[in-house]
């Protein structure tokens, strides 16, 4: 009986140490693994509504179109009564409509609707919403530690992030459950010796064939934990 007994306790205490020793990638394979257990977000087309809740402002209803398989994006929004919509294709060209109608340069300008904004739309949506597949991208930097650390008071494991400069600066750190692998949470610096840039809190999930997201996302400033606004997730789908 005691040697059964020590047999568990080996067990267990092995079981521990293997848990302790992953590394980052593995970490990220089986967060993926959760989030993405077939590997269709690459070649998917998924549509999202998404209420935008920012303190002392009205909601932004927005509705975003992430077309993976043929490389285009959509994005439809209310914002200051009016209703825009914003289209790329696969040739990197923009159309826009204001109101039902397309419109002139004049209000183009005013609306900042131009290329570089829907590109800069599509990479903002395109990589948060398509985390932790996209940690697998050109250009990402996966630091081999996996950290064992706290992040909105709970336990999480935890990755840093970097990118080839001709991708981007920003250093990350992404957070995990410590046993279902599921994504918590984010943090992003421009200069993490200054304290700047922004963490993210995520909270529920939402699954369509096969695939899981976080459904709300609310973000914090890093220096002072000042709440800057909730992206609320109200429809999901995946349509191929």
């Amino acid at each position: 009986m005691k040697a059964f007994f020590s047999l568990v306790i080996i067990a267990f205490f092995s079981v521990a140490v293997q848990a302790q020793q992953l590394t980052a990638d593995e970490l990220l394979q089986r967060s993926q693994q959760f989030h993405d257990p077939m590997g269709r977000w690459n070649t998917s087309r998924i549509a999202l509504v998404i209420h935008m809740e920012v303190p002392g402002r009205p909601t932004r209803p927005s509705k975003v179109v992430l077309d993976n398989k043929a490389n285009e994006f959509g994005l439809e929004m209310v914002q200051n009564g009016n209703f825009i919509t914003q289209h790329l294709d696969a040739r990197d060209s923009a159309t826009f409509t204001l109101n039902f109608i397309e419109p002139d340069s004049i209000m183009t300008d005013s609306l900042n609707l131009n290329l570089d904004r829907v590109k800069r739309w599509r990479d903002y949506y395109g990589y948060l919403y398509g985390l932790p597949m996209k940690l697998s991208d050109p250009g990402t930097i996966i630091s081999p530690e996996v950290t064992d650390t706290q992040f909105a008071g709970q336990p999480v494991k935890a990755i840093k992030v970097t990118y080839d400069a001709s991708v981007g600066s920003d250093i990350w750190y992404i957070y995990f459950h410590p046993e279902t692998y599921a994504m918590v949470g984010y943090r992003f610096y421009h200069d993490e010796a200054a304290n700047d840039g922004e963490y993210i809190v995520l909270s529920g999930m939402e699954i369509h064939k096969g695939i899981r997201i976080p459904k709300d996302r609310t973000w914090y400033m890093n220096a002072d934990d000042k709440l800057l606004g909730t992206d609320f997730l109200k429809s999901f789908k995946v349509t191929y």
